[in-house]
């Protein structure tokens, strides 16, 4: 997706290498005035908004443009047969935004200048007939856009800023309906971020993500605009346009690799994506530029630093290194990246290993893009031994567990504990009774840990035949191959003895997608703009199922790994998914104030479920959008609607799907049908808001619905067992508020965001057996997250810090779930509507993060970082997840 909005340019994006077409009389030269200070760098948009000193004698206007280029380090395409013959100029400019001295290069001509991206320019001709209602310095009319009739040299900040996710082949965010956020690459990698979970808790609002406890590596959404799913509320998840196949596998980012992250909130964007884009869609997009002379450019960084902790004999070593290649210019280059962390034992036996590499290419010619993408990632999470709740069975329940297998607390834990009887203090101070002295079984939430590598492939053609039509082909495979399932969606232990931590599954997607876009001039001032798109997706799913196992239920139960024996066993089920999808959409633009968008999807999915299903996915959207003097104002609205298939890929990674079709027949798909209305305001000067209210129905929401049965054993011995059936849930209600804000003053740039959602079941499904009821808030969903951070940039520092909260949620009580299931002398029930006795309602957790560089001299820069300076290590989303301490890292960049 990412390269095709290259393409902005009808047979444009050449290098100036082409001689002029015809030769013409020279002309008198024409000296560009001097640009004074009103000329300032916040009314352009990044990299317009760089300031140069330029002072060229008589040249022609191709050499201007070209030291122009160099001057700024931009990247500059176009056609030289475009340029008017033997037109020569001198400049004299001082402190200068780069967008005023090319409005002024260009005056008189048909080109006006496209961002593409951070360093990315493209002079474009503009249609005839399409002028805008403002004019440049030198006199000239703003001619619209070729490719989507807005101005091109408008002052508008980032609502002109060219987006590739909101729209099938590129188009400025200016006439977008849907609340649509981009987090730069640079922006993550002042803030140290490394996850994608932490990427969208930084600036996305209405997305939060839990951070992961040791021993398991997929993601866990806790709420994206409230439910979506159980354990599965993740946005469907893009690289470069090529769909993963299981989103909740995809948590590794490289800041210095990633060119920008591109999310659209909700189920808007299904009518795009299809399929799973039930509660949002993510595109990542890697870097594909050059360097500014073309010379190679490699970077590297190495970071090593320690992670307290109260729950391993000593400190946790985490290191990570990152070295990275980059060569070529804005028509061809190669990019190659590789890092490597670990993470040591914060909770005992645990620790974590992860691999990323990555490479991507770019090939431009006259009126074609290719780029290339292929990643890949590894990582190892050894099993964790959660000291809160982990596994702790009761031999009552679980046949083949034996606490003499247990292994004894540390000291150093008994001390942090506080004294016998106590377990250690949580972020509140509170302290459950445990008896430090016995031996006791702890498990994690994967009773063996986790392995996973997961892998990506592929590549996008576009071609722009002519003025009106550009046609795109992507194709790729991702895939993943995973050992150790999650049981995060089951409120119950899993013991280690089960033999159950071998779970594992596998999958591969390959996906060919087509696109063509026209667009059309239907009148003065009115700009049409269609899209007709086909997909065809394939993939293969390998998983593991219980067979031979008391309780096992194939037709729709599943056994819970806390009961299953050590007789039990593990099958690999193979089947094939098709996914077939048509679309079409329009949007109007009309004196480029008045934006009107509409569309369907029409889908088929077959071997998911026994049965085929077919769905049509519906999108309307309107915006509003006036320029104010410094200032844009713009309203919009977006309707949209989202399906999710019974089976998925992403519940088949943990313990409430394990792969198994039978479980899901006779499910409904998981559906999210809502409205959106939001405002936009921004400023000249740095200063915008963004206001938000959403009002989303989630129905047919798939839960584990757990069921007890007493039976006798082989040697007479009474044998709980417990089974879990997926069931649909009815309808949950999500709404709320959105609030982002950000201001920038000189080096000082400081953002925010807010999110407020009240997330309730409206009804019960007819046969739910389950413990919710109307009018019950969603388990796991905060009602209020916000984020703040700031980045100070003086000459040789930078600082970095970010504050993240999510608070007032309500989840089990797993230390009390364990409890009860060690306590042999009492009975109790996890069956249906009696496990609310476990619910418990959470307070809040803050996470807050800082990072400092230093440059010592030319490239070389020391390296400080602090993750999770509250030292908050349990409480979210529950009170037996541990995860690791305050961490301190040290460590030196260089570039060479």
């Amino acid at each position: 997706m990412g390269a095709i909005a290259v393409l902005i340019a009808p047979l444009a994006v050449v290098h100036a290498e082409r001689a002029p077409a015809m030769a013409a009389p020279a002309a008198d030269p024409v000296c560009a005035v001097r640009l004074g200070a009103q000329e300032r760098s916040s009314l352009w948009a990044p990299p317009l908004d760089r300031i140069v000193n330029l002072h060229v004698p008589e040249v022609s206007i191709r050499e201007a443009l070209d030291r122009l280029a160099v001057v700024a380090k931009i990247e500059l395409s176009y056609s030289a047969e475009l340029l008017p013959a033997g037109k020569r100029v001198c400049l004299t400019l001082d402190r200068v935004p780069v967008g005023a001295v090319l409005e002024s290069l260009l005056s008189g001509t048909t080109l006006r200048s496209i961002v593409l991206g951070s360093t990315q320019v493209v002079l474009a001709p503009s249609r005839a007939g399409l002028v805008a209602d403002g004019a440049g310095p030198g006199g000239a009319a703003l001619s619209a856009s070729v490719m989507t009739g807005t101005p091109m040299a408008r002052r508008a900040s980032v609502l002109d800023r060219v987006v590739v996710t909101g729209s099938p082949d590129g188009a400025p965010q200016r006439g977008s309906p849907f609340a649509l956020d981009v987090i730069d690459g640079a922006t993550l990698a002042r803030h140290g971020v490394g996850t994608l979970g932490e990427a969208l808790d930084l600036a996305v609002p209405g997305v939060w993500s839990w951070t992961a406890s040791a021993g398991t590596l997929s993601a866990r959404y806790g709420s994206i605009r409230g439910a979506s799913s159980f354990g599965v509320s993740a946005p469907k998840i893009y690289l470069d346009g090529i769909e993963v196949a299981n989103p909740l596998l995809v948590t590794q980012l490289d800041p210095a690799r990633v060119e920008r992250v591109e999310v659209i909130r909700g189920p808007q964007g299904a009518a795009l994506y299809g399929a799973d884009a039930i509660s949002g869609v993510v595109n990542i997009l890697t870097r594909h530029d050059g360097t500014p002379t073309g010379t190679p450019v490699v970077q590297l960084s190495t970071t090593a630093g320690l992670s307290a902790t109260a729950y391993a004999p000593r400190d946790a070593f985490v290191q990570d290194h990152a070295l990275s290649f980059r060569s070529g210019s804005s028509s061809r280059s190669l990019g190659l990246g590789l890092n490597i962390g670990t993470v040591g034992a914060y909770v005992p036996g645990a620790s974590e290993q992860r691999l990323l590499a990555d490479a991507d290419v770019r090939v431009v010619r006259a009126n074609a893009v290719f780029t290339g993408t292929a990643r890949f990632s590894a990582q190892r999470a050894n099993a964790s031994t959660s000291l809160i709740f982990g596994g702790a069975t009761s031999p009552a329940l679980t046949a083949g567990s034996s606490a003499e297998t247990a292994p004894l607390w540390p000291s150093r834990l008994r001390a942090a504990a506080g004294g016998l009887g106590t377990s250690p203090p949580d972020s509140s101070g509170y302290r459950p009774p445990l008896d430090t002295t016995s031996r006791v079984p702890f498990t994690g939430d994967s009773a063996t840990g986790q392995s996973l590598s997961q892998y990506t492939v592929g590549g996008t053609m576009a071609v722009m035949p002519n003025l009106h039509w550009t046609h795109t082909v992507i194709a790729g495979v991702d895939g993943y191959r995973l050992r150790g399932l999650s049981s995060a969606s089951l409120p119950t232990p899993v013991s280690s003895s089960s033999g159950l931590g071998e779970g594992q599954g596998s999958a591969d997607r390959g996906t060919l997608r087509l696109r063509s876009v026209g667009r059309f001039d239907v009148a003065e001032g009115t700009l049409l703009a269609v899209t007709f798109a086909a997909e065809q997706a394939l993939t293969r799913d390998v998983s593991s199922e219980l067979v031979n196992a008391p309780g096992y239920r194939p037709n729709g139960g599943a056994l819970t790994p806390a009961i299953a024996s050590s007789a039990t066993t593990l099958r690999l089920a193979q089947s094939w998914i098709n996914n077939t999808g048509v679309s079409a959409q329009a949007m109007l633009s009309w004196q480029d104030r008045w934006y009107f968008s509409a569309g369907g999807r029409a889908e088929r999915t077959s071997g998911a479920t026994s049965e085929v299903q077919r769905a049509l996915l519906p999108m309307l959207g309107a915006a509003y959008v006036r320029d104010y003097g410094p200032a844009v104002l713009k309203l919009r609205s977006a309707f949209g609607t989202g399906i999710r298939p019974a089976r998925t890929l992403a519940r088949g990674t943990s313990w409430m799907g394990r792969g198994a079709a039978s479980a899901t027949d006779g499910l409904q798909p998981e559906r999210q049908t809502g409205i959106e209305a939001g405002a936009d305001l921004v400023f000249s000067h740095g200063v915008s808001l963004h206001v938000t209210r959403f009002d989303q129905e989630a129905s047919g929401l798939i839960q584990p619905v757990g069921s007890m049965s007493t039976s006798v054993g082989a040697n007479g011995r009474i044998v709980r067992t417990l089974a879990y059936t997926l069931q649909n849930v009815g309808a949950i209600t999500n709404r709320g508020w959105e609030l982002q804000a950000t201001a920038r003053r000189s080096s000082l740039q400081l953002a925010g965001t807010l999110s407020l959602v009240d997330s309730r079941v409206a009804r019960t499904a007819t046969g739910y057996r389950g413990e919710l009821r109307v009018g019950d808030r969603m388990l796991d969903v905060p009602a209020s997250t916000v984020s703040l951070s700031a980045t100070w940039a003086a000459r040789r520092w930078s600082l970095s810090s970010t504050a993240t909260r999510a608070a007032d949620w309500i989840g089990y009580d797993r230390t009390a779930i364990g409890e009860a299931v060690a306590n042999t002398a009492h009975e109790y029930d996890f069956g249906g509507p009696l496990l609310r006795r476990y619910w418990l309602n959470y307070g809040g957790v803050t996470r807050w993060r800082a990072n400092a560089s230093y440059r010592i001299r030319g490239d070389l820069s020391v390296l400080l970082g602090g993750e999770n300076l509250l030292n908050v290590q349990r409480g979210a989303p529950d009170n037996a997840t541990v995860t690791a301490g305050r961490t301190l890292s040290f460590g030196l960049r260089s570039m060479f």
